[in-house]
């Protein structure tokens, strides 16, 4: 994903489920609070709410240890 070096992205990030460890750090990352935790098959996944008030700040990308935000 592109940045244009302040850590803002060029599109709303998405998540990778299978790399989604479930850690929440994008959850506490994202400012605008669109980012939750659900769980499916005794799996914790990261989802976007509301993508389209994202603000693409690029905060929930940088947080995730994993790079599962795309």
């Amino acid at each position: 994903m592109e940045t244009d070096g302040s850590g803002a992205v060029d599109r709303v990030p998405t998540v990778d489920l299978v790399l989604c460890s479930g850690c929440g750090r994008c959850v506490a990352a994202c400012s605008a609070k669109l980012i939750t935790l659900e769980t499916a098959r005794f799996h914790k996944n990261a989802v976007i709410r509301n993508p389209e008030r994202c603000n693409c700040c690029g905060l929930c990308v940088k947080a995730c240890p994993v790079a599962a935000l795309l």
